[in-house]
């Protein structure tokens, strides 16, 4: 996963010295003259990306299980849900299953859920398999959230093969105005539900991500220089404390090594340290502006921003700094990569924000074949894409309101967080 470099709307809050690097930084905001089609939300019943037709999916439950089911099945991309309102009594209260009259309401699929002896028993219908169903599992009741997220990764794998991506978190930043302007970290599930705190102060607390056991890595001006915290699970504590910048940390996903900026040396350049902040060793070394690390998904590759090439733009490199490449060959301003953690040729994605005309769109570069894609287009501003996972979903920041999930083609757009910014999506539930 990875983390931006932010600066524009800490402008007004930040010392000078600190400000003119941050801004030197995260002027890498992103893209321009890319001629991609347009990827907008399609309208549900359609096909997504012209891959997927959406199934039709009705959930009779009108309990917070039902909720959830019908709001990870609309997140998936994959299924347009029935409205309750629009299912016949009967079939709601029905004792068995009548394939026939589901198949009249126009359902290809029906997950029924309901509470046994301390259990919640899920089943999933598949209508074209008959009146039996296709997958019976239970879960403890003590948690509807956890168990509908749960039942619901089931039927993403049954459908597709692979494990759906439901009860994953994402971290953001929320930004308080009053009495003076604050910014916190917290964490959620992906769809939105059971928020989190990280951080509980009134300092700036600024471009999170979540490392692969769940740690949420954060930079912090609560010692009055922006240092890297990590916390697990408890109180937050103090990783990196080097003279200057120390920006951006993200994780390598086989856990170990933090990837970040430093300007301890005086430029901008990106670093590895270990989990106690021990420097291990510096990757770049080039009088250009260097930051915004995100690792391949083995962790043995990293794309970042730099403006060695006259504008911002992408690149990648080895875990070691050498063979340094550029990847987004198409604008003269991109930043805030995030490599995609799918398996196959989804791993193979970075996505990044960049600058059209004067707004910004959500791209995606595949590093192997150099095709381009864009995601979203005339939709408002749209900033620091992540991806799920699997690499089948992309959150980004929206300035039609909040945190925003789409498809990986950036279909299906559907707002997960209205008050939150620069989202990092984390490693799937366990």
């Amino acid at each position: 996963m990875k983390r931006t470099l932010l600066a524009a709307s800490l402008a007004p809050t930040l010392g000078t010295v600190a400000l003119t690097s941050l801004l030197a930084i995260g002027a890498l905001w992103a893209g321009q003259d890319v001629a991609v089609a347009n990827a907008g939300t399609e309208e549900p019943g359609k096909d997504i990306g012209g891959k997927v037709v959406l199934l039709q999916l009705a959930v009779p439950a009108g309990d917070e299980t039902g909720d959830v089911v019908r709001r990870d099945a609309e997140l998936s991309a994959g299924f347009k849900v029935i409205d309750r309102k629009g299912i016949p009594a009967a079939l709601i209260k029905e004792a068995g299953f009548d394939a026939a009259k589901w198949k009249e309401l126009g359902a290809q699929a029906v997950i029924k859920n309901a509470s046994v002896g301390g259990q919640i028993k899920f089943q999933l219908y598949d209508l074209s398999k008959g009146n039996k169903p296709v997958l019976s599992l239970g879960f403890p009741g003590s948690d509807q959230r956890k168990a509908a997220h749960k039942f619901m990764n089931e039927v993403i794998k049954y459908y597709t093969g692979t494990p759906g991506v439901f009860g994953s978190r994402i971290a953001f930043v929320r930004t308080r105005r009053s009495p003076e302007v604050s910014k916190n970290v917290f964490t959620m599930e992906m769809d939105g539900g059971n928020v989190a705190g990280v951080t509980n102060n009134r300092s700036l607390n600024i471009l999170p991500s979540i490392g692969p056991g769940g740690q949420v890595l954060f930079t912090s001006y609560a010692k009055r220089n922006p240092d890297l915290w990590m916390s697990s699970g408890g109180e937050p504590t103090r990783v990196s404390k080097q003279p200057g910048l120390n920006l951006g940390g993200v994780m390598n996903p086989q856990g170990g090594s933090i990837a970040l900026t430093l300007s301890k040396d005086g430029n901008s350049e990106i670093y590895l340290v270990d989990a106690g902040g021990g420097v291990k060793s510096r990757l770049t070394n080039n009088g250009a502006i260097d930051g915004s690390p995100s690792w391949s998904p083995a962790g043995n590759q990293l794309a970042f921003v730099s403006n060695r090439a006259g504008g911002p733009q992408i690149f990648r490199m080895t875990s070691a700094g050498g063979g340094a490449a550029r990847i987004s060959k198409k604008g003269d301003y991109n930043q805030t990569p995030d490599w995609s953690p799918g398996e196959g040729d989804l791993a193979s994605w970075v996505a990044y924000a960049g600058r059209d005309g004067s707004n910004f769109d959500v791209f995606a570069v595949n590093v192997k074949s150099g095709q381009l894609k864009r995601l979203t287009q005339g939709g408002g501003r749209a900033t620091d894409p992540t991806w799920a996972p699997d690499g089948r979903l992309i959150a980004f920041s929206s300035s039609r309101g909040g945190i925003v999930v789409a498809n990986e083609d950036g279909n299906n757009q559907i707002t997960v967080m209205k008050a939150g910014t620069t989202p990092d999506w984390g490693p799937r539930a366990l």
